[in-house]
């Protein structure tokens, strides 16, 4: 005899009373318990098991944004080597010859200084069993492999984005990133709190005093074209620069005073999260700063290689029951070539 649905229920006991629809796999403080991996979870009759799923999300920026960067250039090698040519030409005027001896010529000379950039070869796996597979096909909306593959992608994706700002913090030396190359002059008397907490007047005397520091700092040579702050402070900008100029936001001065100055229409003021204190510890400093940096976005003054972008290899297998997959490539940090050229600005708070 069929039974009602109250008997079976009674047949399980009082636990079965305590279930709710709904209800799903949770570990003791109430949230999903990765563990389970997606294979089992509470289910009735009347439920509908959702096709697309919801991934977790990453901070996320794109890193060619801040720093240029060139693919495919010294491809399973160690290294890349940048020659730097110095001029040795001495005085304009020790140019200026007599008519009578014109053979009685000043001399100019060009030296060579080669900078090397470290080439890190990476490379991670993945793994699954028939009967991994066969469990998720089960399922018939869970796509264990792909979803393995796309977790080694992100990796990488988010490895190459943390490397471009802040390098390996083992090997600063030979793999730093934009905020955290070593030969990049540092100043800490400009910015000396957050800006976006500065009164009128503090503001105005910042934003004259920035440009003018970083000139000096080119050996009055160029101008910048970029300048990125800790993302909190960044996102307080959106503020009047003061209430008798309510209609003016402050990043809209900082931007326009940046253009006119430079003579840049392109110039670019931007956020990223790792300028940020908590952020970069260990990276600069023993509890690390707040870190800005100006500088010019240029391929001359600092740039990562990705000799061998992210490599997806097919899967394989041994013994048809156990597969393995591989993906790899290369970097190199953000090197600084033109090191006058990047100014980087620190507080800490």
């Amino acid at each position: 005899m069929r039974k009602t649905y109250t008997e079976l229920l009674n047949e399980m006991g009082p636990a079965a009373l305590k279930w709710q629809p709904g209800l799903q796999l949770k570990n003791s403080n109430g949230d999903i318990a990765p563990s389970t991996l997606g294979y089992q979870y509470t289910i009735q009759t009347t439920t509908l098991i959702r096709a697309k799923t919801i991934e977790q999300k990453f901070y996320e920026v794109p890193p060619a944004d801040f720093v240029p960067m060139v693919v495919g250039e010294g491809a399973w090698l160690e290294s890349i080597q940048t020659n730097l040519v110095y001029d040795s030409a001495g005085d304009f005027e020790n140019g200026v010859i007599s008519l009578s001896d014109p053979s009685d010529l000043a001399q100019v000379s060009a030296g060579l200084a080669p900078v090397a950039a470290k080439i890190v070869t990476w490379a991670k796996g993945y793994q699954y069993s028939t009967p991994e597979i066969e469990k998720a096909l089960a399922s018939n909306n869970w796509d264990a492999v792909s979803a393995k593959q796309s977790v080694l992608k992100r990796n990488w994706d988010l490895g190459i984005q943390k490397i471009a700002f802040l390098g390996i913090k083992s090997d600063l030396s030979n793999v730093p990133g934009l905020l955290s190359n070593s030969n990049v002059n540092v100043n800490t008397g400009i910015i000396t709190q957050a800006i976006s907490s500065l009164t009128a007047a503090q503001f105005s005397t910042f934003v004259k005093a920035l440009l003018a520091d970083y000139f000096a700092n080119s050996n009055s040579t160029v101008l910048p074209d970029s300048f990125v702050m800790p993302m909190d402070d960044f996102l307080g900008l959106g503020v009047p620069v003061s209430s008798s100029f309510p209609n003016i936001m402050m990043i809209d001065y900082l931007l326009e005073a940046f253009k006119k100055m430079t003579g840049n229409a392109n110039f670019q003021v931007r956020g990223v999260l790792y300028g940020k204190q908590s952020a970069n510890a260990g990276y600069w400093a023993t509890l690390g700063t707040n870190r800005y940096v100006l500088y010019r976005k240029n391929s001359e003054t600092i740039r990562m290689d990705l000799p061998v972008d992210f490599i997806l290899n097919a899967p394989n297998t041994g013994n048809n029951f156990l597969w393995e997959g591989v993906g790899c490539g290369q970097y190199t940090g953000a090197i600084a070539y033109r090191p006058a050229e990047i100014r980087y600005y620190d507080w800490a708070a």
